[in-house]
C-alpha cells in the first residue's frame, strides 16, 4: 500500500509526500497554501477527508482542509485559534481545542462535520495563571502550553505548561459545555514540560528543557512527580541545548505485542544525529525502562509520527537538517530500521506530519 504524508513546516505551506513501503520511494506530489508556519498538522478522528493545521503566528489560526481521493488539499476556512504562537491542537469529533503557546490560551472550537465547517466559539479562552517566573528566564517567563492531550476516557484534558513546569488538567463544565482547569501536577523547576502520554493510570511527561522523562499517577488530584527521571540520551547528560521533543505510545498488537513508548531528542552534538529512545513501561520500579536508543542522522528532529498498518513506520524530520526519514519498527518495536529517505532541502523546516 503506497501512503499520502502531509508535512506540516516552518513555511507557508503544506507538503504532500507518496511513500511506498514496497520500493523505499519517498517523493513530494504537491504543495499547498496554507498560511503562515503551519506547524502542526492533524486528521479528524473518523472522517479522515478533514484534515487540519495551525498557523503558529501571533495571530493564531485554525485552518480546515478538504482531502480528495487523490490527496489533493481544499482549504475550506481559517479561523481565530484564540491566541498567539499555536504551536498544538486536539482535534474531537465535534470540536478542536488549540494550545496556544506565546500567549498562555486555550481556545475550545466548535466542529461542524455536514457540510464541514469551523464555528464561532461560545467562551472565551481558558487563560492559564502563571504568577512569576521559572528558573529558565528566557522561556519560564510565563505560562507556555504546549500540548492538548486528550485523556483515553475522553473525559479530561493534560495540558503540559513548559512555562509553569505543570501539568494542567481540565474537566468540561457540564452547563457551559467548555473545559476548566481542575488541578494540576507539578513538575521540578526548570524541567519544562512538553508533550505527554497516558497508559493506564500512569501519565509520562517528557521535559523539552531537561530533555528527561517523568511519570505521574492519576487522579491529579494530590499527585507527586515519581522519584526517578531517566535522561533521553543515555549514559551521559545531555550536552547544552539539547531539548525533548516528542513522545509517542504504541497500542499492542498482533504484531507488535509489547507497548512502548518513543522519545525524541533535538539538538544533539551527536555525529550520527538526534536520537529516538525507545522505553518498555513495564514491571520497572521507575516506571519505565530504557531498550535501545536509535540514532536518525537529523538535526533538530522535531516531528515524529507513527503509521501504516498497525503503526509500523515511523516517520520525522530534520527542521534544521538531514531532511525526511521513515523508519520501520522492528524486533517486535524494540528496534528502527531506515526504509525511506528525502534528502535535506526537497521539503524546507519540516515540523509535523499526518499519515494516510
Amino acid at each position: 500500500m503506497v501512503h499520502t504524508i502531509y508535512v506540516g513546516s516552518y513555511t507557508n505551506h503544506i507538503t504532500t509526500l507518496s511513500f511506498d513501503p514496497s520500493t523505499g520511494s519517498l517523493q513530494v506530489t504537491g504543495t499547498t497554501e496554507a498560511g503562515p508556519n503551519p506547524s502542526w498538522v492533524a486528521a479528524h478522528p473518523t472522517d479522515k477527508s478533514l484534515l487540519f493545521a495551525s498557523n503558529e503566528v501571533d495571530e493564531g489560526k485554525i485552518i480546515l482542509f478538504k482531502r480528495s481521493e487523490n490527496g489533493k488539499l481544499e482549504l475550506l476556512q481559517s479561523v481565530w485559534s484564540g491566541g498567539a504562537g499555536t504551536a498544538h491542537f486536539a482535534v474531537g469529533e465535534t470540536e478542536v481545542v488549540a494550545a496556544n503557546y506565546s500567549s498562555g490560551t486555550l481556545l475550545t472550537i466548535p466542529l461542524q462535520l455536514s457540510p464541514p465547517a469551523l464555528l464561532a466559539p461560545p467562551n472565551q479562552p481558558v487563560k492559564f495563571a502563571f504568577p512569576g517566573t521559572g528558573p529558565d528566564a528566557d522561556r519560564q517567563e510565563g505560562s507556555h502550553p504546549h500540548q492538548v492531550a486528550v485523556h483515553p476516557s475522553g473525559k479530561e484534558l493534560l495540558i503540559p505548561d513548559l512555562g509553569s513546569d505543570k501539568v494542567w488538567t481540565l474537566e468540561r463544565n457540564a452547563e457551559t459545555k467548555s473545559w476548566e482547569v481542575k488541578g494540576e501536577l507539578q513538575a521540578k523547576p526548570g524541567h519544562g514540560p512538553r508533550h505527554l502520554v497516558v497508559k493506564g493510570e500512569t501519565v509520562y511527561v517528557l521535559n523539552e528543557l531537561e530533555s528527561t522523562l517523568s511519570t505521574y499517577p492519576l487522579p491529579a488530584a494530590g499527585a507527586k512527580e515519581s522519584a526517578c527521571l531517566s535522561l533521553l540520551t543515555t549514559p551521559t547528560q545531555p550536552a547544552k541545548g539539547m531539548l525533548g521533543a516528542e513522545i509517542l505510545l504504541t497500542e499492542s498488537t498482533s504484531s507488535f505485542p509489547e507497548a512502548l513508548i518513543y522519545a525524541s531528542n533535538r539538538n544533539d552534538p551527536h555525529p550520527e544525529g538526534d536520537s529516538i529512545a525507545i522505553y518498555s513501561p513495564a514491571d520497572s520500579a521507575h516506571g519505565f525502562s530504557l531498550v535501545t536508543e536509535v540514532r536518525t542522522g537529523l538535526n533538530h528532529l522535531r516531528a515524529v509520527v507513527f503509521g501504516g498498518e498497525e503503526d509500523r513506520y515511523l516517520v520525522v524530520g530534520g527542521l534544521n537538517g538531514g531532511g525526511i526519514k521513515v523508519f520501520e519498527r522492528t524486533e517486535g518495536g524494540r528496534n528502527l530500521k531506515q526504509v525511506a529517505h528525502l534528502e535535506a532541502g526537497v521539503v524546507d523546516k519540516p515540523t509535523g506530519f499526518v499519515v494516510y
